[in-house]
Protein backbone atom coordinates (compact mmCIF):
# COMPACT_ATOMS: atom_id res chain seq x y z
CA UNK A 1 0.00 0.00 0.00
CA UNK A 2 0.87 3.62 0.12
CA UNK A 3 2.36 3.44 3.80
CA UNK A 4 0.04 6.36 5.33
CA UNK A 5 -2.05 4.68 7.59
CA UNK A 6 -5.19 7.07 6.68
CA UNK A 7 -4.97 7.22 3.22
CA UNK A 8 -4.01 3.40 3.34
CA UNK A 9 -7.46 2.84 5.67
CA UNK A 10 -9.72 5.37 2.90
CA UNK A 11 -8.52 2.91 -0.06
CA UNK A 12 -9.55 -0.14 1.54
CA UNK A 13 -12.80 1.40 2.88
CA UNK A 14 -13.83 2.72 -0.74
CA UNK A 15 -13.03 -0.38 -2.53
CA UNK A 16 -15.55 -2.46 0.52
CA UNK A 17 -17.78 0.43 0.27
CA UNK A 18 -18.22 0.14 -4.07
CA UNK A 19 -18.17 -3.78 -3.57
CA UNK A 20 -20.68 -3.59 -1.23
CA UNK A 21 -22.59 -0.93 -3.09
CA UNK A 22 -22.53 -3.40 -6.27
CA UNK A 23 -24.17 -6.39 -4.49
CA UNK A 24 -26.51 -4.15 -2.68
CA UNK A 25 -28.01 -3.30 -6.44
CA UNK A 26 -27.43 -6.79 -7.74
CA UNK A 27 -29.39 -7.79 -4.82
CA UNK A 28 -31.95 -5.37 -5.41
CA UNK A 29 -31.95 -6.15 -8.89
CA UNK A 30 -32.56 -9.62 -8.14
CA UNK A 31 -35.07 -9.24 -5.74
CA UNK A 32 -37.49 -7.06 -8.14
CA UNK A 33 -36.97 -10.22 -10.94
CA UNK A 34 -38.15 -12.73 -8.39
CA UNK A 35 -41.22 -10.68 -7.60
CA UNK A 36 -42.18 -10.42 -11.00
CA UNK A 37 -41.71 -14.15 -11.26
CA UNK A 38 -43.82 -14.45 -8.37
CA UNK A 39 -46.33 -12.57 -9.90
CA UNK A 40 -46.65 -14.47 -13.00
CA UNK A 41 -46.53 -17.85 -11.09
CA UNK A 42 -49.51 -16.41 -8.91
CA UNK A 43 -51.26 -15.48 -11.71
CA UNK A 44 -50.60 -18.93 -13.31
CA UNK A 45 -51.79 -21.00 -10.48
CA UNK A 46 -54.50 -18.35 -9.53
CA UNK A 47 -55.10 -16.97 -5.81
CA UNK A 48 -57.19 -18.17 -3.06
CA UNK A 49 -59.55 -15.92 -1.94
CA UNK A 50 -58.08 -13.96 1.26
CA UNK A 51 -59.62 -10.65 3.10
CA UNK A 52 -60.04 -7.72 0.95
CA UNK A 53 -58.47 -10.01 -2.14
CA UNK A 54 -61.35 -11.79 -4.01
CA UNK A 55 -60.37 -15.23 -6.10
CA UNK A 56 -58.56 -15.26 -8.93
CA UNK A 57 -59.06 -18.24 -11.10
CA UNK A 58 -55.07 -20.25 -12.84
CA UNK A 59 -54.19 -19.71 -16.85
CA UNK A 60 -55.95 -23.37 -16.82
CA UNK A 61 -59.33 -22.53 -15.65
CA UNK A 62 -59.85 -19.40 -17.27
CA UNK A 63 -59.07 -21.10 -20.59
CA UNK A 64 -61.44 -23.41 -20.07
CA UNK A 65 -63.72 -21.14 -19.94
CA UNK A 66 -63.09 -19.26 -22.82
CA UNK A 67 -63.43 -22.70 -24.37
CA UNK A 68 -66.70 -23.21 -23.38
CA UNK A 69 -67.91 -19.93 -24.60
CA UNK A 70 -66.56 -21.06 -27.84
CA UNK A 71 -69.06 -24.03 -28.24
CA UNK A 72 -72.86 -24.00 -28.87
CA UNK A 73 -74.54 -24.66 -25.39
CA UNK A 74 -78.50 -24.25 -26.53
CA UNK A 75 -78.43 -20.25 -26.12
CA UNK A 76 -75.86 -18.75 -23.37
CA UNK A 77 -72.85 -19.11 -25.18
CA UNK A 78 -70.39 -16.93 -27.14
CA UNK A 79 -70.83 -18.67 -30.32
CA UNK A 80 -74.79 -19.02 -29.98
CA UNK A 81 -74.98 -15.11 -29.66
CA UNK A 82 -72.62 -14.98 -33.11
CA UNK A 83 -75.25 -17.70 -34.53
CA UNK A 84 -77.95 -15.91 -33.70
CA UNK A 85 -76.28 -12.64 -34.86
CA UNK A 86 -75.19 -14.56 -38.23
CA UNK A 87 -78.74 -15.42 -38.75
CA UNK A 88 -80.67 -12.02 -38.00
CA UNK A 89 -78.20 -10.77 -40.64
CA UNK A 90 -79.03 -13.85 -43.45
CA UNK A 91 -82.39 -12.50 -42.77
CA UNK A 92 -82.11 -9.15 -43.58
CA UNK A 93 -79.86 -10.07 -46.58
CA UNK A 94 -82.53 -12.56 -47.99
CA UNK A 95 -85.41 -9.81 -46.88
CA UNK A 96 -82.87 -6.86 -48.90
CA UNK A 97 -82.19 -9.22 -51.97
CA UNK A 98 -85.87 -10.16 -52.59
CA UNK A 99 -87.28 -6.49 -52.17
CA UNK A 100 -84.08 -5.26 -54.67
CA UNK A 101 -85.12 -8.61 -57.28
CA UNK A 102 -88.93 -6.86 -57.00
CA UNK A 103 -88.08 -3.86 -57.37
CA UNK A 104 -85.74 -4.87 -60.62
CA UNK A 105 -88.65 -6.56 -62.08
CA UNK A 106 -90.82 -3.17 -61.57
CA UNK A 107 -88.72 -1.58 -63.33
CA UNK A 108 -87.73 -3.67 -66.17
CA UNK A 109 -90.13 -5.88 -67.23
CA UNK A 110 -89.18 -9.17 -68.34
CA UNK A 111 -90.21 -10.15 -71.73
CA UNK A 112 -90.68 -13.28 -72.52
CA UNK A 113 -88.01 -14.50 -75.37
CA UNK A 114 -88.59 -15.74 -78.74
CA UNK A 115 -87.07 -19.11 -79.52
CA UNK A 116 -85.66 -19.16 -83.03
CA UNK A 117 -84.59 -22.37 -84.92
CA UNK A 118 -81.18 -20.45 -86.46
CA UNK A 119 -82.96 -20.52 -90.31
CA UNK A 120 -85.17 -17.70 -89.11
CA UNK A 121 -84.31 -14.39 -89.81
CA UNK A 122 -85.47 -11.43 -86.49
CA UNK A 123 -86.13 -8.22 -87.90
CA UNK A 124 -86.09 -5.36 -85.13
CA UNK A 125 -88.39 -3.13 -87.17
CA UNK A 126 -90.28 -4.12 -90.12
CA UNK A 127 -90.73 -2.07 -92.98
CA UNK A 128 -94.03 -0.37 -93.50
CA UNK A 129 -96.27 -1.84 -96.07
CA UNK A 130 -97.02 1.31 -98.00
Amino acid sequence: MTGIPWLDAFVVITIVGGALALLARALTGMARRLRRLSHFLDDWNGEEARPGVPYRPGFAERVALIEAELKPNHGSSLRDAINRVEQGVRRVEDGLASHLQQHREGLFPVEPQRRTTGTERIVENPPSPE
